[in-house]
């Protein structure tokens, strides 16, 4: 009875992935600290979050399942450099003077931080799941955001400036980030169920 309820319970969150009901598959955020903001986070077309409000920092990692792809938005920014953002997989790059909702993408396969990048002062980077300079850090804006018409599964915010990375704002440069499987892995989870569902009938049978 055990396994059969496993075999369900399987077959139930692959049907809620190929579906889309599981909000985030493919990504999850890793909190590596809890920071409290010195500035207001005041983008356009988002609600302000005030001095005081909390968010964690950390970094954005995949974890499957198969191929899926990565897409980074740019929602805004307000910040005394000229931020940028590098798709480092993929080669591309995101500028403050891009009109806001303008995307790049890049293929994921291998689990662990997204392979990605903020630039603030000339110079100055903070590496998803690496090394970040003084002053600059990737903080979680939000989960599942409904931005205009679009929902994006995490929004992310930089700090490029604050002289450490614990004080700031996190709206130097505002990134929505969503992952959507390729053809081939909603086949292999397909067949999985395929799979999974002639074993539970196979037992009823015996």
């Amino acid at each position: 009875m055990k396994t059969k309820f496993l075999m369900q319970q399987t077959i139930i969150a692959a049907a809620l992935l190929i579906a889309g009901g599981a909000a985030n598959a493919g990504l999850t955020f890793v909190p590596t600290d809890t920071v409290t903001r010195t500035e207001a986070f005041n983008i356009g077309g988002f609600a302000t979050l005030p001095v005081g409000s909390s968010l964690s920092i950390g970094h954005l990692d995949y974890t499957g399942p198969g191929s899926q792809t990565v897409t980074y938005t740019f929602l805004g920014q307000e910040s005394g450099f000229t931020d940028k953002f590098y798709d480092i997989l993929g080669g591309t790059t995101l500028l403050e003077s891009n009109p806001i909702g303008t995307s790049v993408s890049s293929l994921v396969s291998a689990t662990g931080p997204l392979n990605f990048k903020f630039e603030g002062n000339s110079g100055k980077f903070a590496f998803n799941g690496g090394t970040w300079d003084t002053g600059t850090s990737i903080g979680l804006i939000g989960t599942n955001m409904l931005i205009g018409s679009t929902t994006y599964q995490y929004v992310l915010g930089y700090n490029d400036s604050a002289g450490s990375s614990r004080l700031g704002d996190w709206d130097d440069f505002v990134i929505g980030v969503s992952a959507v499987p390729e053809p081939e892995t909603y086949a292999m989870m397909l067949i999985g169920l395929g799979l999974i569902g002639f074993s539970i009938r196979k037992q009823k049978v015996r």
